[in-house]
Protein backbone atom coordinates (compact mmCIF):
# COMPACT_ATOMS: atom_id res chain seq x y z
CA UNK A 1 0.00 0.00 0.00
CA UNK A 2 2.70 2.15 0.93
CA UNK A 3 4.44 2.36 -2.75
CA UNK A 4 1.09 3.32 -4.53
CA UNK A 5 0.28 5.81 -1.84
CA UNK A 6 3.67 7.49 -2.94
CA UNK A 7 2.97 7.16 -6.38
CA UNK A 8 -0.27 8.81 -6.03
CA UNK A 9 1.78 11.81 -3.92
CA UNK A 10 4.51 12.18 -6.63
CA UNK A 11 1.37 12.47 -9.42
CA UNK A 12 -0.42 14.78 -7.15
CA UNK A 13 3.05 16.96 -7.12
CA UNK A 14 3.68 16.65 -10.63
CA UNK A 15 0.63 19.41 -11.01
CA UNK A 16 2.61 22.00 -10.03
CA UNK A 17 6.47 20.71 -10.57
CA UNK A 18 8.61 21.07 -13.71
CA UNK A 19 8.24 17.41 -15.74
CA UNK A 20 11.85 16.90 -15.12
CA UNK A 21 12.12 17.58 -11.48
CA UNK A 22 9.34 14.44 -11.46
CA UNK A 23 11.50 12.31 -13.90
CA UNK A 24 13.97 12.69 -11.42
CA UNK A 25 11.91 11.54 -8.64
CA UNK A 26 10.83 8.88 -10.00
CA UNK A 27 13.86 7.77 -11.35
CA UNK A 28 15.34 8.34 -7.44
CA UNK A 29 12.26 6.26 -6.25
CA UNK A 30 12.72 3.09 -8.36
CA UNK A 31 16.25 2.91 -7.85
CA UNK A 32 15.62 2.93 -3.91
CA UNK A 33 12.95 1.34 -4.20
CA UNK A 34 14.87 -1.71 -6.58
CA UNK A 35 17.52 -2.22 -3.97
CA UNK A 36 15.50 -2.24 -0.66
CA UNK A 37 13.57 -5.01 -1.63
CA UNK A 38 15.96 -6.76 -4.39
CA UNK A 39 13.79 -7.88 -6.48
CA UNK A 40 14.53 -7.99 -10.72
CA UNK A 41 12.14 -7.56 -13.53
CA UNK A 42 9.50 -9.55 -14.00
CA UNK A 43 6.00 -9.25 -16.17
CA UNK A 44 4.00 -12.75 -15.11
CA UNK A 45 3.50 -14.44 -12.58
CA UNK A 46 4.25 -11.00 -10.42
CA UNK A 47 4.62 -10.80 -6.50
CA UNK A 48 3.55 -7.48 -4.79
CA UNK A 49 6.90 -6.04 -4.52
CA UNK A 50 7.83 -6.78 -8.49
CA UNK A 51 4.61 -5.30 -9.45
CA UNK A 52 5.11 -1.83 -7.82
CA UNK A 53 8.89 -2.36 -9.20
CA UNK A 54 7.20 -2.35 -12.83
CA UNK A 55 4.68 -0.03 -12.33
CA UNK A 56 7.51 2.50 -10.77
CA UNK A 57 9.63 1.59 -14.04
CA UNK A 58 6.96 2.53 -16.82
CA UNK A 59 5.49 5.53 -14.08
CA UNK A 60 9.15 7.11 -14.99
CA UNK A 61 9.11 6.75 -18.53
CA UNK A 62 5.65 7.96 -19.40
CA UNK A 63 6.78 11.21 -17.58
CA UNK A 64 9.79 11.26 -19.86
CA UNK A 65 7.20 11.37 -22.30
CA UNK A 66 5.38 14.14 -20.43
CA UNK A 67 9.00 15.86 -21.77
CA UNK A 68 8.49 15.43 -24.99
CA UNK A 69 5.03 16.39 -25.99
CA UNK A 70 2.30 13.64 -24.43
CA UNK A 71 0.05 15.67 -22.01
CA UNK A 72 0.76 15.97 -18.41
CA UNK A 73 -2.27 15.53 -16.72
CA UNK A 74 -3.04 12.04 -18.93
CA UNK A 75 0.49 10.71 -17.55
CA UNK A 76 -0.16 11.80 -14.21
CA UNK A 77 -3.54 10.74 -13.79
CA UNK A 78 -2.61 7.58 -14.94
CA UNK A 79 -0.06 7.17 -12.49
CA UNK A 80 -2.45 8.53 -9.74
CA UNK A 81 -5.06 5.40 -10.87
CA UNK A 82 -2.47 2.98 -9.51
CA UNK A 83 -3.79 3.48 -6.13
CA UNK A 84 -7.03 2.97 -6.91
CA UNK A 85 -6.38 -0.82 -7.62
CA UNK A 86 -5.73 -1.23 -3.94
CA UNK A 87 -9.83 -0.89 -3.82
CA UNK A 88 -10.93 -2.93 -6.31
CA UNK A 89 -14.09 -5.07 -5.38
CA UNK A 90 -16.56 -6.35 -8.36
CA UNK A 91 -17.34 -4.46 -11.90
CA UNK A 92 -19.77 -1.59 -11.08
CA UNK A 93 -17.96 -0.96 -7.54
CA UNK A 94 -14.34 -0.42 -9.63
CA UNK A 95 -16.04 1.66 -12.82
CA UNK A 96 -17.39 4.05 -10.39
CA UNK A 97 -13.92 4.08 -7.92
CA UNK A 98 -11.68 4.36 -11.05
CA UNK A 99 -13.95 7.20 -12.70
CA UNK A 100 -14.35 9.13 -9.61
CA UNK A 101 -10.12 9.28 -8.70
CA UNK A 102 -10.13 10.08 -12.56
CA UNK A 103 -12.41 13.02 -12.03
CA UNK A 104 -10.65 14.22 -9.26
CA UNK A 105 -7.34 14.43 -10.55
CA UNK A 106 -8.43 15.72 -13.60
CA UNK A 107 -10.39 18.62 -12.19
CA UNK A 108 -7.57 19.34 -9.83
CA UNK A 109 -5.14 19.42 -12.68
CA UNK A 110 -7.25 22.38 -14.63
CA UNK A 111 -8.11 24.22 -11.44
CA UNK A 112 -4.42 24.53 -9.92
CA UNK A 113 -3.19 24.89 -13.57
CA UNK A 114 -5.64 27.56 -13.60
CA UNK A 115 -6.43 25.55 -17.13
CA UNK A 116 -10.48 26.17 -18.04
CA UNK A 117 -12.98 23.22 -18.09
CA UNK A 118 -15.23 21.87 -20.13
CA UNK A 119 -17.23 19.57 -17.74
CA UNK A 120 -18.38 17.01 -20.28
CA UNK A 121 -14.96 16.14 -21.72
CA UNK A 122 -13.27 15.58 -18.33
CA UNK A 123 -16.33 13.83 -17.46
CA UNK A 124 -16.19 11.44 -20.57
CA UNK A 125 -12.22 11.16 -20.35
CA UNK A 126 -12.93 10.19 -16.76
CA UNK A 127 -15.64 7.90 -17.81
CA UNK A 128 -13.51 6.12 -20.14
CA UNK A 129 -10.84 5.48 -18.04
CA UNK A 130 -13.43 4.34 -15.40
CA UNK A 131 -14.13 1.75 -17.71
CA UNK A 132 -11.01 0.54 -19.14
CA UNK A 133 -9.72 0.25 -15.58
CA UNK A 134 -12.60 -1.75 -14.64
CA UNK A 135 -12.22 -4.26 -17.77
CA UNK A 136 -8.69 -4.41 -17.07
CA UNK A 137 -9.51 -5.79 -13.37
CA UNK A 138 -12.14 -8.00 -14.79
CA UNK A 139 -10.11 -9.87 -17.07
CA UNK A 140 -8.36 -13.34 -15.63
CA UNK A 141 -4.50 -12.87 -16.50
CA UNK A 142 -1.15 -13.76 -14.82
CA UNK A 143 0.16 -10.73 -16.66
CA UNK A 144 1.16 -8.24 -14.09
CA UNK A 145 -1.99 -6.38 -13.37
CA UNK A 146 -0.95 -2.53 -12.38
CA UNK A 147 1.84 -2.43 -15.64
CA UNK A 148 -1.44 -3.17 -17.58
CA UNK A 149 -3.49 -0.46 -15.71
CA UNK A 150 -0.79 1.56 -16.75
CA UNK A 151 -0.68 1.09 -20.12
CA UNK A 152 -4.32 0.88 -20.91
CA UNK A 153 -5.09 3.81 -19.07
CA UNK A 154 -2.31 6.54 -20.86
CA UNK A 155 -3.28 4.72 -23.69
CA UNK A 156 -6.92 5.30 -23.61
CA UNK A 157 -6.28 8.45 -21.91
CA UNK A 158 -4.26 10.32 -24.52
CA UNK A 159 -6.40 8.58 -27.86
CA UNK A 160 -9.57 10.30 -26.43
CA UNK A 161 -7.51 13.44 -24.99
CA UNK A 162 -6.75 13.84 -28.71
CA UNK A 163 -10.34 12.66 -30.73
CA UNK A 164 -12.56 13.61 -27.75
CA UNK A 165 -15.87 15.12 -29.07
CA UNK A 166 -17.18 18.26 -28.36
CA UNK A 167 -20.51 16.54 -26.71
CA UNK A 168 -22.60 18.81 -23.37
CA UNK A 169 -23.17 16.79 -20.77
CA UNK A 170 -26.99 15.82 -21.75
CA UNK A 171 -25.48 13.82 -24.77
CA UNK A 172 -22.57 12.01 -22.62
CA UNK A 173 -25.46 11.26 -20.22
CA UNK A 174 -27.48 9.45 -22.67
CA UNK A 175 -24.39 7.89 -24.28
CA UNK A 176 -23.40 6.17 -21.49
CA UNK A 177 -26.63 5.04 -20.08
CA UNK A 178 -28.12 4.11 -23.22
CA UNK A 179 -25.10 2.04 -23.80
CA UNK A 180 -25.07 0.39 -20.71
CA UNK A 181 -28.30 -0.66 -20.22
CA UNK A 182 -28.20 -2.40 -23.38
CA UNK A 183 -24.91 -3.98 -22.48
CA UNK A 184 -26.25 -4.98 -19.11
CA UNK A 185 -29.21 -6.63 -20.92
CA UNK A 186 -26.61 -8.67 -23.02
CA UNK A 187 -25.03 -9.69 -20.10
CA UNK A 188 -28.57 -10.41 -18.46
CA UNK A 189 -29.35 -12.80 -21.18
CA UNK A 190 -26.09 -14.27 -20.73
CA UNK A 191 -24.71 -13.64 -24.84
CA UNK A 192 -21.98 -11.29 -23.09
CA UNK A 193 -19.98 -11.76 -19.74
CA UNK A 194 -18.73 -9.00 -17.58
CA UNK A 195 -15.89 -8.14 -19.54
CA UNK A 196 -17.86 -7.78 -22.63
CA UNK A 197 -20.34 -5.37 -20.95
CA UNK A 198 -17.36 -2.86 -20.03
CA UNK A 199 -15.65 -3.36 -23.18
CA UNK A 200 -19.40 -3.37 -25.03
CA UNK A 201 -20.22 0.12 -23.05
CA UNK A 202 -16.84 1.75 -23.96
CA UNK A 203 -17.40 0.82 -27.46
CA UNK A 204 -21.19 2.09 -27.51
CA UNK A 205 -20.90 5.02 -25.90
CA UNK A 206 -17.86 6.38 -27.92
CA UNK A 207 -19.72 5.61 -31.00
CA UNK A 208 -22.64 7.60 -30.28
CA UNK A 209 -20.94 10.49 -29.03
CA UNK A 210 -18.67 10.67 -32.19
CA UNK A 211 -21.51 9.99 -34.69
CA UNK A 212 -25.27 9.00 -33.57
CA UNK A 213 -27.82 6.34 -32.58
CA UNK A 214 -28.10 5.42 -35.74
CA UNK A 215 -24.45 3.67 -36.05
CA UNK A 216 -24.86 2.22 -32.58
CA UNK A 217 -28.03 0.52 -34.09
CA UNK A 218 -25.73 -1.40 -36.84
CA UNK A 219 -23.31 -2.52 -34.70
CA UNK A 220 -26.02 -3.54 -32.09
CA UNK A 221 -27.24 -5.91 -35.18
CA UNK A 222 -23.63 -7.39 -35.76
CA UNK A 223 -23.99 -8.26 -31.58
CA UNK A 224 -27.58 -9.51 -31.67
CA UNK A 225 -27.86 -11.79 -34.75
CA UNK A 226 -24.13 -13.21 -34.05
CA UNK A 227 -25.58 -14.43 -30.67
CA UNK A 228 -29.02 -15.72 -32.39
CA UNK A 229 -26.80 -17.56 -34.85
CA UNK A 230 -24.44 -19.11 -32.34
CA UNK A 231 -27.14 -21.28 -31.10
CA UNK A 232 -27.13 -22.65 -34.35
CA UNK A 233 -27.11 -26.57 -34.18
CA UNK A 234 -25.41 -25.48 -30.58
CA UNK A 235 -26.01 -29.06 -29.56
CA UNK A 236 -24.07 -30.56 -32.73
CA UNK A 237 -21.17 -28.54 -32.35
CA UNK A 238 -20.90 -28.70 -28.35
CA UNK A 239 -20.95 -32.38 -28.98
CA UNK A 240 -17.77 -32.03 -31.63
CA UNK A 241 -16.46 -29.93 -29.11
CA UNK A 242 -16.31 -26.49 -31.47
CA UNK A 243 -19.21 -24.62 -30.03
CA UNK A 244 -18.61 -21.29 -28.55
CA UNK A 245 -17.47 -21.21 -24.40
CA UNK A 246 -19.86 -20.52 -21.94
CA UNK A 247 -22.64 -20.66 -24.44
CA UNK A 248 -21.75 -18.02 -26.44
CA UNK A 249 -21.77 -15.17 -24.51
CA UNK A 250 -19.15 -12.43 -25.70
CA UNK A 251 -16.52 -11.15 -23.78
CA UNK A 252 -13.52 -8.65 -23.84
CA UNK A 253 -11.62 -9.77 -26.62
CA UNK A 254 -14.55 -11.10 -28.68
CA UNK A 255 -15.95 -7.50 -28.48
CA UNK A 256 -12.65 -5.50 -29.40
CA UNK A 257 -11.53 -7.58 -32.36
CA UNK A 258 -15.10 -7.30 -34.30
CA UNK A 259 -15.37 -3.59 -33.16
CA UNK A 260 -12.59 -1.51 -33.08
CA UNK A 261 -12.24 -1.53 -36.57
CA UNK A 262 -15.63 -0.37 -37.30
CA UNK A 263 -14.81 2.12 -34.05
CA UNK A 264 -11.89 3.64 -35.87
CA UNK A 265 -13.84 4.19 -38.94
CA UNK A 266 -16.96 5.67 -37.26
CA UNK A 267 -14.42 8.08 -35.01
CA UNK A 268 -12.90 9.20 -38.29
CA UNK A 269 -16.41 9.85 -40.07
CA UNK A 270 -17.02 12.14 -36.62
CA UNK A 271 -13.93 13.86 -36.58
CA UNK A 272 -13.96 14.33 -41.03
CA UNK A 273 -17.63 14.41 -41.65
CA UNK A 274 -16.56 12.00 -44.93
CA UNK A 275 -19.33 9.89 -46.18
CA UNK A 276 -16.73 7.57 -47.30
CA UNK A 277 -15.82 6.18 -43.86
CA UNK A 278 -19.46 5.98 -42.63
CA UNK A 279 -19.43 3.20 -45.35
CA UNK A 280 -15.94 1.94 -44.13
CA UNK A 281 -18.04 1.58 -41.21
CA UNK A 282 -20.52 -0.27 -42.61
CA UNK A 283 -18.33 -2.58 -44.29
CA UNK A 284 -16.42 -3.65 -41.29
CA UNK A 285 -19.33 -4.43 -38.75
CA UNK A 286 -20.83 -6.62 -41.90
CA UNK A 287 -17.64 -7.98 -42.34
CA UNK A 288 -18.28 -8.96 -38.89
CA UNK A 289 -21.41 -10.35 -39.20
CA UNK A 290 -20.37 -12.36 -42.31
CA UNK A 291 -17.57 -13.74 -40.66
CA UNK A 292 -19.78 -15.24 -37.32
CA UNK A 293 -22.62 -15.91 -39.68
CA UNK A 294 -20.22 -18.29 -41.89
CA UNK A 295 -18.18 -19.62 -39.09
CA UNK A 296 -21.49 -20.83 -37.10
CA UNK A 297 -23.70 -22.11 -39.52
CA UNK A 298 -20.18 -24.00 -41.59
CA UNK A 299 -19.20 -25.68 -37.95
CA UNK A 300 -22.56 -27.86 -38.14
CA UNK A 301 -21.29 -28.59 -41.83
CA UNK A 302 -20.02 -31.76 -42.87
CA UNK A 303 -18.10 -30.94 -45.36
CA UNK A 304 -15.75 -27.98 -44.94
CA UNK A 305 -12.71 -26.99 -47.21
CA UNK A 306 -9.75 -24.95 -46.06
CA UNK A 307 -9.66 -21.68 -48.18
CA UNK A 308 -5.60 -21.97 -49.05
CA UNK A 309 -5.61 -25.06 -50.93
CA UNK A 310 -9.39 -26.67 -50.79
CA UNK A 311 -8.46 -29.75 -49.06
CA UNK A 312 -11.24 -31.32 -46.79
CA UNK A 313 -10.74 -30.24 -43.27
CA UNK A 314 -12.76 -31.00 -39.80
CA UNK A 315 -15.77 -28.44 -38.94
CA UNK A 316 -14.51 -25.78 -36.83
CA UNK A 317 -11.12 -25.68 -37.90
CA UNK A 318 -9.71 -22.28 -38.52
CA UNK A 319 -9.75 -21.23 -41.94
CA UNK A 320 -12.40 -24.13 -43.09
CA UNK A 321 -14.99 -22.81 -45.81
CA UNK A 322 -18.09 -24.53 -46.55
CA UNK A 323 -21.10 -23.71 -49.35
CA UNK A 324 -23.66 -23.04 -47.01
CA UNK A 325 -21.32 -21.16 -44.94
CA UNK A 326 -20.06 -18.43 -47.77
CA UNK A 327 -24.62 -18.38 -48.68
CA UNK A 328 -24.85 -17.10 -44.77
CA UNK A 329 -21.25 -15.14 -45.00
CA UNK A 330 -23.15 -13.26 -47.95
CA UNK A 331 -26.30 -12.93 -46.34
CA UNK A 332 -24.68 -11.18 -43.83
CA UNK A 333 -22.88 -8.50 -45.60
CA UNK A 334 -26.16 -8.34 -47.24
CA UNK A 335 -28.46 -7.18 -44.40
CA UNK A 336 -25.84 -5.12 -42.44
CA UNK A 337 -25.65 -3.31 -45.86
CA UNK A 338 -29.77 -2.80 -46.61
CA UNK A 339 -30.12 -1.63 -42.85
CA UNK A 340 -27.67 1.03 -43.20
CA UNK A 341 -29.39 2.17 -46.29
CA UNK A 342 -32.57 2.46 -44.43
CA UNK A 343 -31.06 4.06 -41.43
CA UNK A 344 -29.30 6.74 -43.98
CA UNK A 345 -25.93 5.85 -43.10
CA UNK A 346 -24.72 4.69 -46.84
CA UNK A 347 -25.88 5.73 -49.99
CA UNK A 348 -27.75 3.71 -52.76
CA UNK A 349 -24.31 4.22 -54.92
CA UNK A 350 -22.07 2.65 -52.12
CA UNK A 351 -23.91 -0.26 -51.70
CA UNK A 352 -22.57 -2.70 -54.07
CA UNK A 353 -19.18 -1.61 -52.86
CA UNK A 354 -20.12 -2.29 -48.98
CA UNK A 355 -21.04 -5.87 -49.93
CA UNK A 356 -18.40 -6.28 -52.36
CA UNK A 357 -15.39 -5.24 -49.30
CA UNK A 358 -17.22 -6.74 -46.33
CA UNK A 359 -17.01 -10.67 -48.54
CA UNK A 360 -13.68 -10.14 -49.33
CA UNK A 361 -12.72 -9.15 -45.50
CA UNK A 362 -14.23 -12.09 -44.29
CA UNK A 363 -12.04 -14.25 -46.66
CA UNK A 364 -9.06 -12.30 -45.50
CA UNK A 365 -10.18 -12.99 -42.34
CA UNK A 366 -10.12 -16.63 -43.76
CA UNK A 367 -7.18 -16.85 -44.69
CA UNK A 368 -5.33 -15.41 -41.74
CA UNK A 369 -6.87 -18.03 -39.90
CA UNK A 370 -5.52 -20.63 -41.79
CA UNK A 371 -2.41 -19.49 -42.02
CA UNK A 372 -0.64 -17.02 -39.36
CA UNK A 373 -3.38 -18.36 -36.32
CA UNK A 374 -2.81 -21.61 -37.38
CA UNK A 375 0.68 -21.29 -36.61
CA UNK A 376 0.28 -19.05 -33.34
CA UNK A 377 0.91 -15.63 -34.75
CA UNK A 378 -1.71 -14.79 -34.19
CA UNK A 379 -5.19 -15.05 -31.74
CA UNK A 380 -8.84 -15.16 -33.30
CA UNK A 381 -9.63 -12.08 -31.85
CA UNK A 382 -6.76 -10.65 -33.60
CA UNK A 383 -7.88 -12.16 -37.02
CA UNK A 384 -10.95 -10.86 -36.56
CA UNK A 385 -9.62 -7.35 -36.02
CA UNK A 386 -7.66 -7.54 -39.41
CA UNK A 387 -10.47 -9.17 -41.36
CA UNK A 388 -12.49 -6.29 -40.65
CA UNK A 389 -10.11 -3.51 -40.34
CA UNK A 390 -9.23 -4.84 -44.47
CA UNK A 391 -12.23 -4.85 -44.89
CA UNK A 392 -13.22 -1.28 -44.49
CA UNK A 393 -9.58 -0.25 -46.10
CA UNK A 394 -11.06 -1.74 -49.03
CA UNK A 395 -14.01 -0.34 -49.37
CA UNK A 396 -12.29 3.34 -48.83
CA UNK A 397 -9.78 2.19 -52.22
CA UNK A 398 -12.88 1.27 -54.23
CA UNK A 399 -14.83 4.49 -52.86
CA UNK A 400 -11.57 6.66 -53.85
CA UNK A 401 -11.06 4.35 -57.26
CA UNK A 402 -14.22 3.36 -58.60
CA UNK A 403 -14.25 0.26 -60.47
Amino acid sequence: MLPALALAGIALTAIKLDPRLVVGLLTLSTLIYARRTGISLKLRNVTEEESYLNAYLFSTFLAVLSCFGLSRDVVFASIFLVLVHNFRKNALWDIAIYTTAALFYFLSYHAINGIGIKPAQVFFLSLSGGLTAALVESVDTNADKRLTLLIALSTVFTIFKMYIPSASMPSLTFAFLFSFLVSLLALYAKVADESGLMSATIVGTTLILFTDIRFFAVILLFYALGSVITKYKYSVKLEKGIAEQAGGARGYANVFGNSLAPLFFAIQYGVSGESTFAAAFVTAVAAALADTMASEIGKAEEKVYLITNLDRVEPGTSGGVSFKGELAALVGCIITALLAYTLGIAQSNTLFFIVLSSFAGVHIDSLLGATLEKKGYLTNSAVNFLGTLSAGIICVLLLLQPL
